[in-house]
This record gives C-alpha cells, sequence and structure tokens, in this order.
C-alpha cells in the first residue's frame, strides 16, 4: 500500500462522491474508483457501501478513515520535522565563549539565537582563550 492510496482513500470518504474526489485530487475519476477496487482487495474487506446514486462507509471504512488520517498526519510530521531539522531550526547547538564575552557579547546572541530558533536546545560551555582558539582552529581545518 502506498500513501497516495490512503490520501484517494480519505479524498473519497470525505466527499462521499467519486466524481468530487477525483475533482479535489486532480485526477480522473475511473482510476480513483480502480484505485480504491484495488485497496479494498488489497486490505480483504470493503470500504465503501456504493448505489448508483450513493457513496457511504461501511462500518470498517470508517474505522481504517480514523486510522489512515492519524498516519497522514503523522507523516505530514516527519516531513515537517525532517525540514526543521535540515534548516538547523530543531537539534542541539554547542557553544563555546571565553568569558569576557559572557556578559556582553553572548547574551545578546542567544536572545537573538533562541527568538529565531525556540526549538533548538543550547549547551553553553565557558572555556579559556586558549582552548577556545585551539579548538576553534581544529575545526577551521
Amino acid at each position: 500500500m502506498e500513501l497516495r492510496h490512503l490520501r484517494y482513500f480519505i479524498a473519497v470518504a470525505e466527499e462521499l462522491n467519486f466524481t468530487r474526489a477525483a475533482e479535489k485530487l486532480h485526477i480522473a475519476q475511473p482510476p480513483l474508483s480502480q484505485q480504491i477496487q484495488h485497496l479494498e482487495a488489497e486490505l480483504g474487506f470493503q470500504l465503501f457501501r456504493r448505489t448508483k446514486r450513493t457513496v457511504h462507509l461501511t462500518a470498517a471504512g470508517q474505522v481504517f478513515f480514523e486510522e489512515a488520517g492519524k498516519i497522514l498526519q503523522q507523516v505530514d510530521r516527519a516531513i515537517q520535522l525532517g525540514r526543521q531539522t535540515s534548516r538547523g531550526e530543531l537539534g542541539q547547538l554547542t557553544i563555546g565563549f571565553v568569558s569576557s564575552a559572557a556578559h556582553n557579547v553572548v547574551p545578546a546572541i542567544l536572545q537573538a539565537f533562541r527568538t529565531r530558533c525556540p526549538a533548538v536546545k543550547l549547551e553553553l560551555h565557558e572555556t579559556d582563550d586558549k582552548r577556545t582558539v585551539a579548538a576553534a582552529a581544529v575545526r577551521a581545518n
């Protein structure tokens, strides 16, 4: 089963109409109907009761609808968190600083960073000049 099958199913379940669901998905109605039939065959149970004029969720279809919605929400959340992490908006940042910067430079930088990236965990380490310079030199190479 692919995510698109869940998206197709949810569109039909929300619209309770294959034509409107197909329009919403920007696909033709016959392939949508076929995809839903394939999904039902794969699942081994009927999702919809269809007549010529109406479409209704079965009891199993209703349960599947609720759970499929949760799955797609989780997928969307995973995408969002991945994007935020790739942009540096999530995770942890370790900062080393010299004591002379602790009272004037560091607070302003931290405040600006916290405003921009509130979800990043900060780990602060005060170091002496020699260690900080040596660490910066190692990272630069």
